[in-house]
């Protein structure tokens, strides 16, 4: 069967930092009509330091094989902490979903690592804690090497597809047939690159009056520079002036506040 393509299979709720995103998420879940599988809880993984986006450059524009097995190792460290994060502050019904999640994201990475010819690596030693080297010496002395694995990824094309394959398991498999609401699975300065790993979706993104922005920024995120705070939200801005995609809904929060039944 064909998929309706009119209808996504993602709806991603995107922000920028204080921006009223999380009240258009709320209201986006409480219709009862979507499937959260986070409970309410961020995603984040595409756009996380090591993360997704980070992944993908060292498939292309940054590949070497001294990097590629670093990033591997660091996108599961930081997946693995991001699923922690879900167990510790969020609901019961998630917390029993976190080995399916470390699952999915094994067999992902298994996915696209393409070789694994194990080697000695500079960069791992240089890395290695002293007492780790010294044991080294010692399995030497005794004509024992246990060189880790070396790792290759597969191209860009192929660990975007294998992005989307993983984030259907994650999410489609449990949803009953209803799109799947996510909070924050992109970036809300770059929607388009930072979304492509979900096959059909539509996203908003939230923006807000800048001294309502400034005033939350500085009390939860101590951002107190008032000069800083304006080329960032200048930059931001002049980030959205290149967006021009039908799928990309932007919604001003005092718009969604003061006309909501329109918004």
């Amino acid at each position: 069967m064909n998929k309706d393509l009119s209808k996504p299979q993602y709806i991603i709720v995107l922000g920028t930092t204080y921006s009223g995103s999380g009240a258009v998420f709320d209201y986006l879940n409480g219709r009862g009509d979507l499937y959260d599988p986070l409970f309410g809880e961020e995603y984040l993984l595409p756009i996380l330091p090591n993360g997704l986006m980070s992944l993908e450059a060292m498939s292309e524009r940054a590949f070497d094989p001294a990097l590629t097995e670093n990033a591997l190792i660091e996108f599961k460290d930081i997946s693995y902490k991001l699923i922690h994060y879900w167990s510790t502050k969020s609901k019961n019904e998630l917390s029993k979903k976190i080995p399916f999640f470390k699952d999915t994201i094994h067999k992902f990475i298994d996915e696209i690592s393409s070789v694994d010819f194990p080697m000695k690596l500079l960069w791992r030693e240089m890395n290695k804690p002293k007492s780790e080297i010294f044991f080294d010496k010692i399995k030497r002395f005794f004509g024992i090497k246990n060189f880790s694995q070396t790792r290759l990824l597969v191209s860009k094309n192929e660990l975007v597809l294998a992005a989307q394959k993983m984030h259907d398991t994650m999410f489609q498999s449990h949803s009953k047939g209803r799109q799947v609401l996510l909070d924050q699975g992109g970036s809300g300065w770059n929607p388009i690159e930072s979304t492509k790993y979900y096959t059909n979706n539509k996203i908003v993104i939230v923006t807000r009056d800048p001294r309502d922005q400034f005033a939350e920024i500085k009390t939860y995120k101590e951002g107190s520079s008032v000069g800083g705070f304006v080329d960032w939200y200048l930059e931001m801005q002049r980030h959205h002036k290149k967006i021009n995609n039908s799928n990309i809904l932007f919604m001003n929060f005092e718009d969604f506040v003061k006309n909501n039944e329109k918004f």
